[in-house]
């Protein structure tokens, strides 16, 4: 099993809320306490996506099923769970219907170490759609490098199309929309005193 990058779970939020909301990533679960830290993942989903993150148990679930349920208020992120223990006949029926899964919100896979590799050997038309948007769940350090908020920074001026001055400017004649990003990016840019 490769080696994936290893990153907090707001960082993956931050990803898929930069990359668009019809992304689909690959987030390699933790061993331990794996359902607390999908409670986190969606905690932090909800903050980033700003739109209700749902989680669907494919545990049991036909394909047919599981498009119907995708199919299912299709603009909200959905946590696929439960795959792991999917057979090769099961990933390749998934494969086959991947166009079946495409849909306006972003689709995230939760799997173990067996699952993404039952995933890279039996599903490779849904490998190459999710691409190397495939993160290892890590630790939380709670704080930002300056590499980091500079990214950070450059991901909000790139996605927004707005510069950091244009949103001081915007924040000082109180015409930023109240979207959480924009809090954040005063508070990354040391601009607080602005909310």
């Amino acid at each position: 099993m490769p080696e994936f990058i290893a990153r907090p779970a707001y960082q993956i939020a931050r990803g898929l809320e930069v990359r668009g909301t019809d992304a689909w990533f690959v987030v390699l679960r933790p061993a331990e306490n794996p359902e607390v830290a999908l409670q986190d993942f969606q905690d932090e989903l909800l903050v980033y996506l700003n739109a209700p993150v749902r989680i669907i148990d494919a545990t049991s679930a036909s394909v047919a099923d599981l498009r119907q349920q995708l199919r299912t208020r299709p603009d909200n992120a959905v946590v696929l769970v439960g795959l792991d223990g999917w057979n090769q006949d099961s990933w390749t029926s998934l494969d086959i219907n991947r166009d079946g899964m495409v849909r306006a919100g972003a689709l995230i896979f939760w799997l173990s170490p067996a699952g993404v590799l039952g995933l890279c050997q039996y599903a490779p038309n849904i490998r190459s759609f999710v691409g190397g948007s495939i993160f290892e769940l890590g630790p939380d350090e709670g704080v930002m490098s300056e590499g980091e908020r500079q990214r950070r920074l450059e991901a909000l001026a790139e996605h927004y199309q707005l510069s950091n001055e244009q949103v001081i400017q915007m924040a000082q004649a109180e015409t930023l929309p109240p979207e959480p990003e924009f809090v954040e990016w005063l508070v990354l840019l040391g601009r607080g005193d602005l909310l």
